[in-house]
């Protein structure tokens, strides 16, 4: 018998001998509507329509991952997209709002990581897109578990104050 129909199957076999693999069934990735929306105000002025300094959304969140099989560790990565908005003005400015990404499975919360979205309007700009990446989440899958059945949910760190005028804006649900 010859060695290299054995060579052959050994060959396609070892990437099910636990080698990571690209998967295309991820953990979810979400965004928490209740958080999507930070507005922040000018310094010392009340929380009003006419005080905007700025206001950001995340308006996207897309996921990608790698599965090591003999680890039952996933590897998961987050693309975020936030638009930022602002009254016009000829001045270019920098800012910077704190926002996290949550992996959780139902009610069970895994790790909480908190970011900082730091992200700049050219001047005579009234808008920006920004996209950011935070880092890769590692996620050990828990037995009879799958990818899944896990989520990485990303939102605003909002204060009280800002929670408070996104739902007289409408932006925060019951």
């Amino acid at each position: 018998m010859s060695l290299r129909p054995l060579a052959l199957v050994a060959l396609f076999a070892l990437p099910l001998l636990g080698c990571s693999q690209k998967i295309t069934v991820c953990p979810i990735p979400a965004i928490l509507n209740d958080t999507a929306t930070v507005t922040v105000f000018r310094p010392g002025t009340a929380p009003d329509l006419a005080n905007e300094l700025y206001t950001v959304s995340l308006s996207r969140a897309e996921g990608d991952c790698v599965y090591n099989n003999s680890t039952g560790v996933v590897r998961a990565s987050l693309e975020l997209t936030f638009y930022a908005t602002r009254a016009p003005s000829s001045d270019g400015a920098a800012y910077s709002v704190p926002y996290f990404v949550v992996v959780h499975e139902g009610a069970k919360v895994y790790a909480k990581h908190a970011y900082s979205l730091d992200f700049t309007f050219a001047p005579g700009a009234a808008t920006a897109t920004i996209k950011q990446a935070p880092n890769q989440t590692r996620i050990k899958i828990e037995n009879g578990k799958l990818p899944w059945n896990y989520q990485l949910l990303a939102g605003f760190q909002l204060t009280a104050e800002q929670i408070e005028y996104n739902k007289k804006k409408g932006r925060y649900l019951p």
